[in-house]
């Protein structure tokens, strides 16, 4: 017991490791309080500039997200003759999309790196392609692609515009490729539909079997399913000669012609 006692006797007279390791740093710190200081200042500097980049990069995307609000707009106002008394309006479509333009493109070159901006480029591949522009569109719709993260929300709806842009220029394979980037954007259904969709058009033999296993494999309520069996009807059509559709008077839908013209009854004598 003796021994045991002064065992703990000893180990009760050595310093703890901890109350030597701080004792040694409160040393340090002492002799470089300048030096401990200086970087203690330097971090709040961090934090604080930190902060103020982050305020200012919202404010920056919150007036973005204003001006694109407002660029939008134009699209919505009525033409002349459609409008409600004080409404302001637009002689013509054509200038509505000019207008629109415009304030797009203040958008993408005023709020560059937000995604305000990202947002106005890709509605000004939609408006080009809408108007027509299929060359337009597709560097548009490029450009958006090659900015916004995969994450964007409109990411998906400009991959396949841009499938549909190369397409009105007649470049097929750029536009399969386009649309075939749908898959990896977790839309496999849209891709196999569009895929099946060219190869109708370029009257490719499989093209009514790939229609076909669209409605067998996704569910049979979907939008893409609705179409695919929409195409798969229209494909079953006997094809329309030129000069088969009759002219028909306004408010009356066309008719097709009679592959022949019904033989004239003759007419009885009359008495």
């Amino acid at each position: 017991m003796a021994l045991a006692e002064k065992i703990d006797r000893k180990q009760l007279k050595r310093p703890d490791e901890f109350q030597v390791v701080a004792g040694k740093a409160m040393e340090w710190v002492a002799a470089h309080q300048k030096k401990v200081l200086l970087a203690a200042g330097a971090v709040v500097l961090l934090v604080v500039a930190a902060w103020g980049l982050s305020a200012w990069r919202g404010a920056r995307e919150t007036k973005a997200g204003g001006d694109l609000a407002l660029a939008l707009e134009q699209l919505s106002r009525p033409l002349a003759g459609e409008a409600q008394p004080g409404q302001e309006t637009f002689a013509s479509r054509e200038e509505r999309n000019k207008a629109a333009l415009a304030a797009l493109e203040k958008v993408r070159a005023d709020d560059a790196g937000t995604k305000a901006a990202q947002t106005a480029l890709a509605e000004m591949g939609f408006l080009k392609l809408k108007t027509g522009d299929a060359a337009g569109a597709q560097k548009d719709l490029s450009d958006s692609l090659s900015g916004a993260g995969r994450d964007h929300p409109l990411r998906i709806f400009a991959q396949e515009s841009l499938g549909y842009a190369y397409e009105a220029q007649g470049k097929l394979d750029e536009a399969r490729a386009a649309f075939e980037m749908l898959r990896e954007l977790g839309m496999p259904a849209r891709a196999d539909f569009q895929a099946a969709r060219l190869a109708l058009l370029q009257n490719k033999p499989d093209a009514k079997q790939q229609l076909e296993r669209i409605g067998k494999e996704y569910p049979k309520d979907t939008e893409v399913v609705r179409e695919a069996n929409k195409r798969l009807e229209l494909a079953a059509l006997p094809p329309v000669t030129p000069g088969s559709i009759a002219p028909a008077p306004n408010g009356v839908k066309p008719a097709r012609k009679p592959a022949t013209a019904p033989a004239k009854k003759p007419q009885g004598k009359t008495n």
